[in-house]
């Protein structure tokens, strides 16, 4: 009874049954708001990825649908605490700070990669170092998003109206 509750309320206070949801449309939008902060943020391994044709939703769906568990070198206190700011602040953007964080900090690494090195490195995170919470999280938090920069993102990729 306790896991379900638990479950539950991650599921609905939380936002997470939108994840699932058929087609995985929420999903999708979170990668495209993902690889539009990319562009903003990182433009010139925005640029190497599309040189390369690398689809950002490609790993990041994957950092997204299991919230920063699929990387298997992801240390479980950097998780926590990830969580922990998630839970608190009931805002994804510390999932979309903590991408670009990695992407951020691999990117001397990945601009010396071309397609399958850049996938395999991005699937397995060889350098465990970057992932630590001391590192991650603090670079994290110097990256600036705001949830009406995500909002605006948002509609810009979905072609929604934005707001005024």
């Amino acid at each position: 009874e306790t896991v379900y509750r638990v479950m539950h309320t991650m599921l609905t206070t939380y936002g997470l049954q939108h994840f699932y949801w058929p087609e995985l449309r929420c999903l999708k939008t979170c990668c495209k708001v993902f690889e539009r902060l990319v562009e903003i943020k990182l433009p010139v391994l925005a640029d190497h990825f599309d040189h390369h044709g690398l689809n950002v939703g490609i790993f990041a769906l994957g950092w997204f649908q299991t919230l920063f568990l699929y990387l298997p070198s992801m240390p479980t206190a950097t998780v926590c605490h990830m969580w922990d700011i998630w839970l608190v602040e009931r805002s994804f953007k510390i999932f979309f700070r903590v991408g670009t964080a990695i992407l951020f900090l691999s990117q001397p690494i990945l601009l010396n990669h071309e397609l399958e090195g850049m996938m395999i490195y991005l699937n397995t995170m060889p350098d465990a170092t970057l992932l630590n919470p001391d590192i991650l999280l603090a670079c994290a938090n110097q990256i600036k998003v705001t949830n009406r920069m995500l909002e605006d993102i948002e509609a810009e990729v979905t072609g929604q109206k934005l707001r005024s």
